[in-house]
Protein backbone atom coordinates (compact mmCIF):
# COMPACT_ATOMS: atom_id res chain seq x y z
CA UNK A 1 0.00 0.00 0.00
CA UNK A 2 1.20 3.11 -1.50
CA UNK A 3 0.31 6.38 0.49
CA UNK A 4 0.17 9.45 -1.39
CA UNK A 5 1.61 12.56 0.71
CA UNK A 6 0.14 16.00 -0.95
CA UNK A 7 3.06 18.09 -0.20
CA UNK A 8 0.93 20.95 -1.00
CA UNK A 9 -1.07 20.82 2.13
CA UNK A 10 1.79 20.66 4.11
CA UNK A 11 3.53 23.45 2.77
CA UNK A 12 0.56 25.46 3.16
CA UNK A 13 -0.49 24.24 6.84
CA UNK A 14 3.58 25.25 7.58
CA UNK A 15 3.13 28.84 5.88
CA UNK A 16 -0.29 29.03 7.64
CA UNK A 17 1.96 28.21 11.12
CA UNK A 18 4.77 30.37 10.25
CA UNK A 19 2.38 33.66 9.59
CA UNK A 20 0.18 33.02 12.83
CA UNK A 21 3.59 32.78 14.96
CA UNK A 22 4.59 35.88 13.21
CA UNK A 23 1.62 37.58 14.37
CA UNK A 24 1.65 36.38 17.69
CA UNK A 25 5.43 37.63 18.34
CA UNK A 26 4.54 40.80 16.67
CA UNK A 27 1.20 41.16 19.22
CA UNK A 28 3.30 40.05 22.33
CA UNK A 29 6.23 42.55 21.39
CA UNK A 30 3.52 45.29 20.97
CA UNK A 31 2.09 44.57 24.00
CA UNK A 32 5.05 44.22 26.34
CA UNK A 33 6.56 47.76 24.91
CA UNK A 34 2.33 49.51 25.22
CA UNK A 35 2.92 48.70 28.95
CA UNK A 36 4.59 51.59 30.43
CA UNK A 37 1.89 53.66 28.27
CA UNK A 38 -0.85 51.39 29.23
CA UNK A 39 0.05 51.56 33.10
CA UNK A 40 0.63 55.24 33.71
CA UNK A 41 2.88 57.21 35.78
CA UNK A 42 2.34 56.47 39.76
CA UNK A 43 3.61 57.91 43.25
CA UNK A 44 3.62 56.58 46.43
CA UNK A 45 4.91 58.35 49.20
CA UNK A 46 6.23 56.12 52.16
CA UNK A 47 6.60 58.89 54.56
CA UNK A 48 5.32 61.18 56.04
CA UNK A 49 1.65 59.81 55.81
CA UNK A 50 -0.87 62.42 54.19
CA UNK A 51 -2.45 64.78 56.85
CA UNK A 52 -0.15 64.17 59.95
CA UNK A 53 0.72 66.51 61.94
CA UNK A 54 4.60 67.06 62.68
CA UNK A 55 6.35 69.33 64.88
CA UNK A 56 9.63 70.00 62.92
CA UNK A 57 9.55 73.50 60.95
CA UNK A 58 11.59 71.00 58.34
CA UNK A 59 10.55 67.34 57.03
CA UNK A 60 11.93 64.74 54.38
CA UNK A 61 9.77 63.02 51.68
CA UNK A 62 10.60 59.93 51.00
CA UNK A 63 8.60 58.00 48.42
CA UNK A 64 8.83 55.78 44.87
CA UNK A 65 7.47 56.57 41.37
CA UNK A 66 7.10 54.40 38.87
CA UNK A 67 6.81 54.75 34.74
CA UNK A 68 7.67 58.93 34.82
CA UNK A 69 10.65 60.88 33.71
CA UNK A 70 10.80 63.82 35.62
CA UNK A 71 9.61 64.46 39.25
CA UNK A 72 8.69 68.00 41.04
CA UNK A 73 7.64 69.11 44.44
CA UNK A 74 6.49 72.50 44.53
CA UNK A 75 7.91 72.85 41.08
CA UNK A 76 11.34 72.17 42.15
CA UNK A 77 12.76 69.53 40.58
CA UNK A 78 13.85 65.95 42.77
CA UNK A 79 16.40 63.78 41.65
CA UNK A 80 15.40 59.67 41.49
CA UNK A 81 17.32 57.09 41.63
CA UNK A 82 17.59 54.29 39.16
CA UNK A 83 14.52 52.18 41.06
CA UNK A 84 12.34 54.91 41.35
CA UNK A 85 13.21 56.03 45.39
CA UNK A 86 13.22 59.76 46.09
CA UNK A 87 14.01 61.95 49.21
CA UNK A 88 13.55 65.59 49.31
CA UNK A 89 13.31 68.02 52.51
CA UNK A 90 10.81 70.50 52.97
CA UNK A 91 10.15 73.31 54.82
CA UNK A 92 6.97 73.96 56.43
CA UNK A 93 5.00 76.77 57.33
CA UNK A 94 3.14 76.93 60.85
CA UNK A 95 -0.25 75.48 60.38
CA UNK A 96 -1.88 74.00 57.17
CA UNK A 97 0.33 72.87 54.33
CA UNK A 98 0.17 71.67 51.08
CA UNK A 99 2.60 70.35 49.12
CA UNK A 100 2.14 69.20 45.52
CA UNK A 101 4.38 66.55 44.27
CA UNK A 102 3.73 66.16 40.17
CA UNK A 103 5.22 63.40 37.67
CA UNK A 104 5.48 63.22 33.77
CA UNK A 105 6.15 60.32 31.92
CA UNK A 106 7.99 59.76 28.84
CA UNK A 107 4.96 60.37 26.81
CA UNK A 108 4.05 63.41 28.44
CA UNK A 109 1.29 62.30 31.00
CA UNK A 110 1.37 63.78 34.25
CA UNK A 111 0.05 62.59 37.33
CA UNK A 112 -0.51 64.89 40.89
CA UNK A 113 0.04 63.96 44.52
CA UNK A 114 -1.11 66.45 47.14
CA UNK A 115 0.58 65.87 50.13
CA UNK A 116 -0.93 67.64 52.99
CA UNK A 117 0.59 68.51 56.49
CA UNK A 118 -0.13 70.32 59.61
CA UNK A 119 2.92 72.21 61.53
CA UNK A 120 2.27 72.86 65.06
CA UNK A 121 4.38 75.18 66.57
Amino acid sequence: MNKVVNRENTKNIIRIGIFILGFAIIFGYALFESYDFLKGPNITITEPQNGSSVSTSSIMIVGKVERIKDLYINNKPVLIDREGNFKEIILLAPGYNISLLSAQDRFKRTIEYKLELVYLK
